[in-house]
């Protein structure tokens, strides 16, 4: 059931209290009814609202160029930021769970295998086809060091809101509450327990007492919540010199070369193809074994189109798209806000060598339109990106490195409030050297694999003494939001246990990227829709035996 919050909302006596309807929150709710148990899911936006209404407070961003405004990187309303994701679906590798000497405190204290093993039944609740992640080619096998088959999928419809609208609608156990902000989380006397929260509408207040509390709301978010309830229990947490609301990461991405292939044909195997119900792709990877040779972090790596702002790349088609994405009121209706900035580049726009651009191939330009916007926005399942081909065979390369925990990367509550009487955030994403450094390593060894192989080269933007640098002044994430709540065995280290139950609080549970470790190179919706199935399976084993004896 859907239902909006008003003085008249009645909300139910249910077994599991869920705050957060994005996709995590969701997946939790549908895998709670599917175990029998009773579910209140509460929403602080609604169904049509695509803005930030009743997000995470204003925020206070340390260093600018690090962290995406966090209008731009948080989404309320039901379906929460998988309104503005692109869709990717990608898990995580077994080397992201390993006491690694080149990732300090970053292990994981479950293994792989207790969270993969959700792998399925995540991809099912995306659509993204089967969990089938590797995907070999014969030719691209002959790399040594470095491999081409590791793939990630891409979920047809992107909104999981709406993707599981009339499941939730329909339900008998589930009851979905929108417009119901959760302002504040209240311990009891021994800091046990969540006795109350309290819920804020646009016309109403109501004070609940959950039986069991799932916070899914969002890495800051739900150490917002964390960290305002510690002002009135200094010692919860870990106290205030504890974990939370620090070892704060996201990704290190950006471009520092292109891939120049000896077949230019060989861009078939990079580009996008369907597999099943959902399109999939490719990602370059060193393995394993060298990783730990070589002490490198994780990273994946894929070829894409030269930066559309820059339009010394001579296309029409890219120029016309950066054109339409400058345009916000045009731009965010093609892609989320943060991809659409990523895009645009700076404020100094080349309007008249791009208008060059299109004006050179003017029917090829509009015919290659045409075709884009078909498979994107008119076929389904949707087309979820595009490449470019050129004769040269010249690609740029992108990165997605893995981001080190670190302590002094952190949030923390400022002194002031929204006008819920929140208190607001401070924001301050670090990245180091030898994030950085590791992503140059990256970039030489897939150069030297693909040289000996004969397939391809790199080639850099620029000298090698400055690249460091380059990877650096990239540097930007806050859309992740992963190790603000983090996953351990120990309340000195870690937020919540391997069961993601906040360490000391019999009913508080924290689902979302804020509890991994380690930031590996996946983007993290998919892992943590994971994680989501397998604390609802453990719920349901701890909860349905007190909902049984109640009901007799």
């Amino acid at each position: 059931m859907l239902t909006r919050f008003t003085e008249q909302t009645t909300f139910p006596d249910a077994g599991v209290c869920i705050v957060g309807a994005g996709p995590v929150g969701i997946a939790l709710a549908l895998s709670c009814e599917a175990a029998g148990l009773s579910v209140l899911l509460l929403e602080a936006g609604d169904e049509s609202d695509r803005t930030p209404a009743r997000g995470p407070p204003t925020a206070r961003i340390v260093d600018e160029r690090r962290h995406a405004p966090v209008e731009v990187s948080v989404r309320t309303g039901f379906g929460g930021t998988s309104r503005w994701w692109g869709g990717r679906c990608v898990p995580y590798d077994d080397i992201d769970f390993l006491d690694r000497v080149q990732a300090p405190n970053a292990a994981w204290p479950i293994q792989h295998a207790e969270l993969s093993r959700w792998y399925p039944a995540a991809a099912e609740f995306f659509g993204c086809g089967p969990a089938k992640f590797r995907a070999p080619l014969a030719r691209w096998s002959r790399l040594n060091g470095a491999t081409f088959e590791a793939l990630e999928r891409w979920a047809p419809h992107i909104d999981m809101g709406e993707a599981h609208r009339k499941e939730l609608a329909a339900s008998t156990l589930i009851t979905v509450v929108l417009g119901a902000s959760v302002s504040s989380l209240e311990l009891g006397p021994d800091s046990s327990a969540v006795v109350r929260l309290m819920v804020v509408g646009d016309t109403a207040t109501r004070s609940l007492a959950p039986v069991c509390c799932v916070l899914t709301c969002g890495g800051l978010e739900s150490a917002r919540l964390l960290l305002a309830a510690q002002q009135a229990h200094p010692d919860a947490f870990g106290g205030a010199d504890g974990p939370l609301g620090r070892h704060y990461m996201g990704h290190i991405s950006g471009k520092i070369a292109d891939l120049v292939l000896d077949d230019p044909s060989d861009v078939d195997a990079h580009d996008f193809f369907l597999d099943g119900p959902a399109y999939a792709r490719r990602r370059f990877a060193i393995d394993a074994a060298h990783q730990v040779s070589e002490g490198l972090l994780n990273a994946s790596l894929w070829i894409d189109n030269p930066p559309f702002q820059d339009p010394d790349h001579r296309s029409g088609l890219l120029s016309l798209v950066w054109a339409a994405l400058t345009l916000p009121v045009i731009g965010r209706l093609l892609v989320s806000e943060g991809v659409r900035r990523s895009h645009v580049g700076g404020r100094s726009f080349a309007w008249t060598a791009h208008l060059a651009n299109v004006l050179r191939s003017p029917i090829a330009t509009v015919w290659n339109l045409g075709r884009l916007l078909m498979g994107r926005y008119f076929k389904r399942p949707r087309l979820p990106g595009f490449l470019i081909r050129n004769a040269s065979g010249r690609y740029a390369l992108h990165y997605h490195g893995e981001h080190l925990p670190n302590p002094d990367s952190r949030v923390w509550l400022s002194d002031d409030c929204d006008t819920l009487g929140r208190p607001r955030l401070n924001i301050d994403l670090q990245y180091s050297d030898a994030d950085a450094r590791s992503v140059l390593r990256n970039h030489e060894l897939l150069d030297r694999s693909l040289r000996e192989a004969g397939l391809g080269r790199l080639e850099y933007r620029m000298p090698a003494k400055e690249r460091l640098a380059s990877v650096l002044a990239q540097a930007s994430d806050g859309f992740h939001q992963i190790g603000l709540v983090r996953m351990g065995s120990s309340p000195d280290t870690s937020v919540v246990g391997p069961d993601c139950r906040v360490h000391g609080i019999s009913n508080l549970y924290v689902v979302s990227t804020g509890v991994f470790p380690s930031s590996g190179q996946a983007n993290p919706t998919f892992p943590a829709v994971a994680l989501a199935l397998r604390v609802a399976h453990a719920l349901a084993a701890r909860i349905a035996p007190d909902q049984k004896a109640a009901a007799t």
